[in-house]
Parts: C-alpha cells; sequence; structure tokens
C-alpha cells in the first residue's frame, strides 16, 4: 500500500473548508490512527504546530510533532513517528529550509518509508511544493538553483498560491532548465490529488490545478486538471 497525497495551498487544520477535507480523510482511516505533523518548514514553531496537533487529537488521533529543525532531536524516535503514521501533515513554511532540516537529520529515506506505509499524506504551501521532485531556491547573492526535495510522488515541481502574479516562481524555475520542462501550479483554495501510484493527478474541487509549461516565446502552455 502506498499513500495517497493531497497537496494544498491553503487548505489547512485552521480554515473550514481545510478541516473538511482532514475530518473526511480521517474517517476514511478510521480511529484511532496515528498521525505525525511535520513543521520543520516553519522552523517547528509551537503555536503553529498546536493548532494542527489538537484538530488531529480531536478527530481520535496519536500525533507526534517532532521538531526536525532541532539539531538536538532523538532522530530514532522522530524516525518512528514518521514512518509509522497513518497520517502525515506536512505543514506551511519554507520549502528549501524546511527539507534542509530534513536532510540534516539524516531523514529524507524516513519519508520514502512513510510513503509506502501511511494511507494519506497531506501538504500544506510550503509542505505541499516539498512534496515534489524540486523546486527554486535562492542562494546568499540572490541567483537561483533547482532545490532537491522529497520526490514523494508528483513528477513535476510544484508551485502554490501565486495566482495574482502568474506564478513567477514557477517561471523562474523551468527558466534554469530542470530536469522536467512543466510544473504543476496549486491556486489558493486549490487541492492537488496524487494517486497511490502517483500516476494520476487531478483535481480536487476547484479552483483547479494547472499544469504549466514555457512556450518558445515565453508565453505559458496551461492545461487544467480534472
Amino acid at each position: 500500500m502506498s499513500a495517497v497525497l493531497f497537496l494544498c495551498a491553503s487548505h489547512n487544520s485552521k480554515s473550514r473548508a481545510g478541516q473538511t477535507l482532514l475530518r473526511e480523510l480521517a474517517e476514511r482511516i478510521g480511529r484511532p490512527f496515528r498521525a505525525c505533523h511535520v513543521g520543520c518548514f516553519h522552523d517547528d514553531t509551537p503555536a503553529w504546530a498546536k493548532v494542527t496537533v489538537e484538530f488531529f487529537t480531536s478527530l481520535g488521533a496519536t500525533c507526534d510533532s517532532p521538531r526536525l529543525s532541532d539539531p538536538r532531536l532523538d532522530v530514532s524516535r522522530a524516525r518512528a513517528a514518521i514512518e509509522e503514521a497513518d497520517f502525515l501533515y506536512l505543514d506551511g513554511g519554507d520549502t528549501v529550509a524546511g527539507v534542509e532540516h530534513i536532510r540534516a537529520r539524516g531523514l529524507v529515506d524516513a519519508f520514502q518509508r512513510a510513503r509506502e506505509h501511511a494511507q494519506f499524506m497531506f501538504g500544506l504551501s510550503g509542505g505541499a511544493c516539498a512534496a515534489g521532485p524540486y523546486t527554486i531556491g535562492y542562494r546568499d547573492d540572490d541567483s537561483a538553483y533547482v532545490a532537491p526535495c522529497l520526490d514523494l510522488g508528483p513528477p513535476l515541481p510544484l508551485d502554490v498560491h501565486d495566482e495574482q502574479s502568474d506564478w513567477p516562481e514557477m517561471r523562474a524555475l523551468l527558466e534554469l532548465a530542470p530536469p522536467q520542462p512543466a510544473g504543476l501550479v496549486i491556486p489558493t483554495n486549490g487541492v492537488l490529488r496524487v494517486s497511490a501510484s502517483g500516476a494520476e493527478l487531478s483535481s480536487v474541487g476547484k479552483p483547479l490545478v494547472e499544469r504549466r509549461e514555457l512556450a518558445r516565446d515565453g508565453r505559458w502552455v496551461i492545461s487544467a486538471l480534472r
């Protein structure tokens, strides 16, 4: 069994729509279940993590929240929390910083194993982008580079809630000529569903997620995921 992924721009544990989606997914698992909240994308800010942990607890889960940004982390305990979770929640924040924390703790492979064990993985904003194969990063001199992510199923890189600006970071990433010529963009309130096999990509409700590729003249070639 492999996890089904739900990757979202803004459907989180604080919003009514986000709570509805999370509750529906939790009901499919059944009580009791094990959840793991991953907050290293926002440096494990306690108040931010508390909301999601309490929400999962209200659904009948035992919810761990290992502080992967902390160099003093009990790595063995964190690995078990990640790999044994029925529901893994990748919180919002800075994608590149979060992946670097995970890499520094030697836990990238734990997320790969979690993909095979969990029933659902839920990514929010920066955490959603981390589920892709790579994203755009910026060095101290502001030069851009292709930054590796967790590669948990989506075949293309992801960008979220930047539709008002016409996705400048996805454009900048594709102009770097990364391995794939296109990306997936998730608008505000959009949700991307990635099947357990990773072969099927679809939008959950509206607005629709889009596949975007740059034409030679710089215009977007757009196809919506239904």
